[in-house]
This record gives structure tokens, sequence and C-alpha cells, in this order.
């Protein structure tokens, strides 16, 4: 069985022969997969499984290595990657994600953009979740639903910005959400 090892942050990963990974960190935690990964929901379950341990550089680093072996990829995938950049608190990274999905022909989702914004949020930048919003519905470059305003409401509110978002509430109940 060869092994072959990153190293990622905190996280050490390791890909084997026969199709497993291990993932152990410091803290002794660790998650064994094994069988085949051709199979794109298996790479998905591995993908839930890092994030849900807490090891978003892992899966990054994962996401990498799938792209440089020219491994097929989804939306599924891709917004995993950009939710493990935002909690990293690496938004910059997560917007860097974009491009890939236009490469590979995979529509943005609302999914896609939530994430982007809480994750905007979460780095205290209102003015640019607030531009991104509006861009969103300005552009239709993807229709804002009842996640969406929850979660520039949400942003607005937990910063204080009571006022944007009654403003946003009225908006909502004039249009079709």
């Amino acid at each position: 069985m060869n092994r072959i090892s990153l190293r990622s942050g905190i996280p050490f990963i390791s890909f084997f022969s026969d199709s497993s990974i291990t993932l152990t960190s410091y803290s002794n935690k660790s998650i064994s997969v094994k069988g085949n990964f051709e199979c794109l929901d298996d790479a998905v379950s591995v993908f839930h499984q890092m994030v849900t341990m807490k090891h978003y550089s892992a899966a990054v680093s994962l996401f990498r290595e799938m792209w440089k072996l020219g491994i097929p990829i989804n939306g599924v995938i891709l917004n995993i990657v950009v939710n493990s950049y935002c909690l990293m608190h690496r938004v910059d990274c997560g917007f860097s994600v974009l491009p890939i999905y236009l490469k590979n022909g995979i529509p943005f989702n609302t999914i896609t953009f939530n994430t982007l914004l809480r994750g905007i949020f979460a780095e205290n930048k209102i003015k640019d979740a607030v531009e991104l919003f509006k861009k969103l519905v300005r552009e239709n470059i993807c229709e804002p639903d009842e996640v969406t305003y929850g979660t520039v409401m949400n942003g607005l509110c937990k910063r204080g910005h009571t006022q944007k978002t009654l403003s946003l509430l009225q908006l909502m109940e004039q249009g079709n959400t």
C-alpha cells in the first residue's frame, strides 16, 4: 500500500493506493474512508466529513489535488470549497473559486452566494455584503430566495443596521419572496 501524504495547515491527509484516505489532526481526531473514489458521491461524502470535523484547510487541499488530477467536480464540491474558505475567514479565496464554476459550465446558485454573503458579514464587511446583494439582484446573477434575504437581514441586524433591515424587509414584501 503506497502512501502519499500532504500536509495542509493543522490536518494531515494521507492518500493510499487502495483508494482510501485518512485524515488526522494534531488533536488526534481522524477520518478513515475506504472505497472507490471514482464516484463523485464518495468524494462529496469525504468533503462533508472533513467540514464536519472542521478540517476546512484539508477539504481545500483535497479539492486542489482533485483539480490537479483532473477528477470531475460539481457544484456541490465547489460550494463546500467556498464554504471552507469562508469558515477560515478567507472570503477572498472563496470568490477565487467562482471562475472554476464558469470554466466548467457549472451554474451559480443561491447556496454559493448565501455562503459568500455569510462569510462577508462574518468578516464585518457590511458595505461589501450589501453591494454583493444589490449586484445579485440588479444583474440577475442569481435569484435571491428567502435564505438569501434572511442571511442579509441577519448580518445587518447583528451589526446594528436595523433600519437597513427594515427597508430590505419592505422590499421583500413587495417582491415575489
